[in-house]
């Protein structure tokens, strides 16, 4: 019996582990129909981050996390970020429209004004960024 209480301990433990892992290590877009809404966004006074990633691009997946506290952070303070992914053609548009050539690349947005632009940021920009 305490065998198969390991054994579905280690499995639990083991499937959580997965699990959260997968969650911290993946881009978490901004959905498809909120895009406009929250572009939209960046016309106002309040700053706007916006991330420009790409799917299999390594140097956008070293920044995973660091995008994943940012966006966690600020949706706490209840500032808008935006997460966009070059292989999702809706999103397209937006990287012609800021002069994205380069990914990762993130702005700050504020009144439609591109304020702050950081091409291929490090892990110390991107916790600055969290902090400001």
């Amino acid at each position: 019996m305490k065998k198969i209480s390991l054994i579905i301990s280690t499995i639990v433990v083991a499937v959580v582990t997965t699990a959260f892992l997968w969650y911290n290590n993946k881009y978490h877009d901004t959905p498809n129909d909120r895009l406009k809404t929250a572009f939209h966004q960046t016309l106002g006074k309040h700053k706007t981050v916006i991330v420009f990633h790409k799917k299999g691009c390594s140097n956008c997946e070293k920044l995973t996390g660091d995008v994943n506290k940012l966006q966690k952070m600020r949706d706490q303070n209840n500032q808008a970020t935006i997460v966009v992914d070059y292989m999702n053609l809706v999103t397209r548009q937006y990287f012609e429209q800021y002069h994205v050539q380069v990914v990762p690349t993130v702005l700050v947005v504020q009144k439609g004004a591109v304020i702050k632009r950081i091409v291929k940021p490090t892990h110390e920009q991107m916790a600055q960024m969290a902090r400001e």
